[in-house]
């Protein structure tokens, strides 16, 4: 028989655990099949090697000699088999966990709460991949991807962490000098800072309230929705910018809406995605678990924030 030549698996694993009982029924006590499955796959494996590798006896079943060849090659092999699993298995279970996570949502959100998980789960190790590319799960070694955007579906698990709502936001002195004056005429007078990768430009912004300015100046435009925050947050200019990224931010002070009037723009999601398969694997529920629930709590601290800056204006999510 040639390599090419396909044994079929689970009748060999049927054979296995025959030839070693020397009883289809207690086979399938083993298997959790009844007798009369496992003789099917017993027989058509005679039927694929053409040759019979049991002969019925007073008190059972004994292997032929042809089967008792097999056995010995079938038992090797699959000892071999459930070795490979169990190592596999082992490796699965301690390799470090892999997150991919968006760049700003890794370093304003994500890092300042890993500590307390960290401090939690001393034994685990855990490595963070923050980059715009998304995860080709089939290819690379990446358990769990913190995605913005949408949902991704198909066979994928996606759950949603936030929401992005997106307002202008100053520190405390410029929206002293600026606050409840004519927007138009602010920002024509302000600098404004702009992440050069999010999805809410000035323009959007402008058009969702009604606000025409004839030109707008560049400004000041960054690579990262975390440098744009911070240089607001050094009274530099004003910066269009989510508030779940600029949460703690907006929680401690450093920075608020310069129109609490007017309306944010929502924008898409943040959303914890992964395989199917990848939930069986410990450390991954665990760091799921942790991070579904501090989203909620973030959620609700952030609704919080929204009441009280935001007023009527808030989201309504």
């Amino acid at each position: 028989m040639s390599r090419n030549s396909r044994l079929p698996l689970k009748a060999m694993m049927y054979f296995d655990a025959v030839a070693r009982h020397r009883s289809l029924t207690r086979a399938g006590e083993e298997l959790d099949v009844s007798s009369s499955a496992v003789s099917q796959q017993v027989k058509a494996l005679e039927g694929t090697l053409g040759t019979a590798l049991f002969r019925r006896v007073k008190h059972g079943l004994v292997l032929t000699e042809d089967g008792e060849r097999l056995f010995k090659a079938t038992s090797e092999a699959l000892d071999l088999l459930y070795s490979s699993e169990r190592q596999i298995s082992r490796r699965s279970q301690h390799r470090p966990l892999s997150v991919r996570v968006a760049p700003s949502f890794g370093a304003l959100w994500l890092t300042r709460r890993l500590p307390a998980f960290i401090r939690a789960h001393p034994d685990m190790d855990i490595r963070i991949d923050a980059t715009t590319e998304l995860t080709d799960f089939d290819k690379e070694m990446v358990d769990l991807d913190i995605r913005y955007g949408r949902s991704s579906g198909g066979d994928l698990t996606s759950e949603m962490l936030a929401e992005d709502l997106v307002v202008p936001l100053c520190d405390q002195e410029t929206y002293r000098k600026f606050a409840f004056r004519d927007p138009a005429e602010i920002l024509g007078s302000v600098r404004l800072i702009s992440s050069m990768k999010s999805a809410v430009s000035w323009d959007r912004w402008l058009v969702a309230n009604n606000i025409q300015i004839d030109t707008l100046a560049e400004g000041l435009q960054f690579d990262r929705s975390s440098m744009s925050l911070y240089m607001a947050s050094q009274g530099l200019g004003v910066a269009l910018e989510s508030t779940t990224l600029a949460h703690n931010y907006l929680a401690e002070g450093g920075l608020r809406p310069l129109f609490p009037a007017l309306k944010p723009v929502a924008n898409a999601s943040y959303w914890l995605t992964c395989p199917n398969r990848h939930l069986s694997r410990r450390s991954v529920q665990i760091f799921r678990d942790w991070l579904l629930d501090e989203a909620g709590k973030d959620r609700q601290a952030l609704d919080e924030l929204h009441a009280k800056l935001l007023g009527s204006n808030r989201p309504a999510f």
